[in-house]
C-alpha cells in the first residue's frame, strides 16, 4: 500500500474519547468510519488511501469490523489494500456472497479474504443477517442490520421464481441503522433499490435516522418512478439530512428529480452533495472560500471538487451535530453555485464581469 505518512498529522487529531461518524468524500462510493475511541467499524471501502489517512489521523490501529455492503467496485475496492496493511489489525468482514458479480475486483477480495484468512490474520463471515446488534457494536455505537434477512441471503441476487422474490445485485445491500451515546444518527443503505426497499419495509423495523446516505448516490432505483420512490424512502426514514456520496463527472447525480421530490415534498430537510455536481453547477469550477470543509481527507485534490466534502456526525449537547454546518455550507452554494439542486428557490445566477 502506497503510504501518505508526510501528509498526515503527527498526532492524533481528535480525543480517544470521540464517538464520531465520518462519512468520507470519496468521490462516486461509499466509505463511512463509526469510530468509538481509539476502535472502529467501516462500512465500504472505496478508497484505501483515504481511508488510511482517515485512520491514522484519529490515532486508530484496530478494526473490529469491515463491513462490505455489496460487490461493487466503489464500494470494495479500497479493502484489496487495506486489508493487507500491517499498520491495521482486522476483526471480522462481514460480506454477502453475490454469484452474479463476476467482476475482477470481487474475485480479487476474495481470494485475499481467503488468504487472510488462512494465516489468521482476520474472519471472514459470509451473510450478513439477522445479526444481534452486539455482534457489531462498540460500546457507544449501536449498530442494527436491517437488510437483507436470511431468506434473501439464501435466495441470492436472481429473477423471481414459484417462491422466491427478485432480487438483484443492488437489492442485496446491507442497510445499517446506526445509533451514536443513543441518539439513531444514520441510515447506510449502500445501493438499495425499490425491490429492496420494499422488502425492507415490510418487515416493520424501525429505519429513523437524523441522517440518510441516499442510496446509490441518488443514481436510478429500478423504480417505475424514482419520485415514489424517494418520497416513500424519506417518509419512512424522516431524516434531518440526505447526503449524497458522489463523484463530479460520474454519472452527473444525484439524479434532478430525486432532489426535486425531496425539496418540494420534504422542505424541511437539509440536502447535501460531498461533490459539487454537474446539475448544480456546469464548467468550470468555481473557487471562493472553502474555510467550511472539515480538516478530513477527500478525494483527489477534490477540495476543489467537494461541496460539502466529507461530513462528520456526533453527539453534542445531547442532541446530534453534523459538521459542515448548513449555514456556512450554504454560504458558499449562493455565493458560488449557479443553479442549486438543493436550495431551488435561491437559484442565483453568478455576477458578470463589469464591461468596461
Amino acid at each position: 500500500m502506497t503510504t501518505v505518512q508526510s501528509a498526515l498529522h503527527p498526532m492524533p487529531r481528535t480525543a480517544n474519547g470521540t464517538t464520531e461518524a465520518v462519512i468520507l468524500d470519496v468521490g462516486h462510493g461509499n466509505c463511512t468510519v463509526l469510530r468509538d475511541g481509539s476502535r472502529c467499524v467501516i462500512v465500504d471501502a472505496k478508497s484505501d488511501r483515504l481511508l488510511y489517512q482517515e485512520l491514522v489521523d484519529a490515532g486508530v490501529r484496530r478494526i473490529e469490523h469491515l463491513v462490505l455492503s455489496h460487490a461493487d467496485s466503489d464500494h470494495i475496492a479500497g479493502a484489496l489494500r487495506l486489508l493487507p496493511n500491517e499498520d491495521f489489525e482486522v476483526g471480522t468482514v462481514w460480506v454477502n456472497s453475490d454469484s452474479q458479480k463476476d467482476s475482477q475486483k470481487w474475485h480479487e477480495l476474495l481470494v485475499l479474504l481467503t488468504s487472510l484468512a488462512q494465516a489468521g490474520r482476520l474472519r471472514p463471515r459470509l451473510a450478513i443477517c439477522d445479526l444481534d446488534s452486539s455482534d457489531l457494536s462498540l460500546d457507544n455505537v449501536l449498530i442494527d442490520v436491517l437488510h437483507p434477512t436470511l431468506t434473501d441471503i439464501g435466495h441470492g441476487p436472481g429473477k423471481r421464481g414459484k417462491v422466491r422474490p427478485e432480487i438483484t445485485t443492488n437489492g442485496m445491500s446491507v442497510v445499517l441503522r446506526v445509533s451514536l451515546e443513543g441518539h439513531p444518527a444514520l441510515l447506510l443503505p449502500g445501493d438499495l433499490d425499490s425491490a429492496g426497499l420494499e422488502q425492507l419495509l415490510s418487515r416493520d423495523k424501525d429505519v429513523s435516522a437524523h441522517v440518510l446516505v441516499y442510496p446509490h448516490h441518488g443514481g436510478h432505483s429500478g423504480a417505475g418512478s424514482e419520485d415514489a420512490f424517494t418520497k416513500t424512502l424519506c417518509d419512512a426514514v424522516s431524516p434531518e439530512v440526505v447526503l449524497f456520496s458522489m463523484g463530479r463527472g460520474v454519472f452527473k447525480n444525484p439524479l434532478p428529480e430525486v432532489v426535486a421530490e425531496i425539496t418540494r415534498s420534504f422542505p424541511e430537510m437539509r440536502v447535501a452533495c460531498t461533490q459539487l455536481s454537474e446539475n448544480c453547477h456546469a464548467g468550470a469550477l468555481p473557487s471562493g472560500d472553502r474555510g467550511y470543509l472539515l480538516n478530513r481527507p477527500v478525494a483527489v485534490s477534490a477540495e476543489s471538487r467537494s461541496c460539502v466534502g466529507t461530513v462528520r456526525v456526533t453527539v453534542a449537547d445531547d442532541h446530534l451535530q453534523v459538521d459542515p454546518s448548513h449555514l456556512a455550507h450554504k454560504r458558499w452554494i449562493t455565493q458560488q453555485v449557479s443553479a442549486a439542486m438543493c436550495e431551488p428557490d435561491r437559484q442565483l445566477a453568478l455576477p458578470r464581469p463589469r464591461v468596461p
